[in-house]
């Protein structure tokens, strides 16, 4: 097995998971959104269209990586290799670790735009001066959804280098 070939198949299963992973959390995404949305004065459209984005920007990243890991494959292996060895494979497992933190953090930051648009609103509607603090915990959500697309983002981009360093670290030098 070459090495695209085996770069198609982890893209492939990346999609998968992506995909899985949008429609299980769908449920939790549309409820918190659209059904508790505090008042009943406040618009629903801007939040439908928030949580539909929210499902359907991973959704449809899983689809392309499902239906089209070729194209994305091509891009990531170069055109000499034949034969595939252990480094090559650490390379495209983490580039795809990395695909996945990515795509998981846009879609949280989807969510907690559209809970802080919620959020202001209520409070213009109760006319206080001005809202109080958010929660300890929705200010730490923000927070890891912003170091995971990091995160996600230094794994992705830097694949090759992390599967190097791995490398490196587990294989002694060579004694002359």
């Amino acid at each position: 097995m070459d090495y695209r070939s085996l770069t198609s198949l982890m893209l492939r299963l990346a999609g998968v998971f992506i995909v899985v992973s949008a429609v299980t959390s769908a449920p939790q995404t549309f409820s918190g959104l659209l059904y508790r949305r505090g008042a009943e004065s406040v618009d629903i459209w801007p939040l439908a269209v928030a949580a539909f984005a929210t499902f359907a920007i991973p959704f449809l990243v899983g689809l392309l990586l499902i239906y089209f890991p070729a194209t994305v494959a091509n891009r990531m292996v170069s055109a000499g290799t034949e034969t595939a060895d252990a480094l090559i494979l650490q390379q495209v497992a983490f580039s795809a670790l990395g695909l996945y933190f990515v795509t998981v953090a846009a879609y949280e930051a989807v969510y907690w735009w559209a809970r802080l648009q919620l959020y202001f609103a209520v409070y213009e509607e109760m006319n206080f001066a001005r809202p109080t603090h958010l929660r300890d915990e929705d200010f730490a959500g923000i927070v890891s959804t912003g170091a995971q697309f990091v995160a996600g983002m230094a794994v992705l981009l830097g694949g090759r280098g992390i599967a190097n360093l791995f490398h490196r670290l587990r294989s002694p030098p060579a004694l002359d």
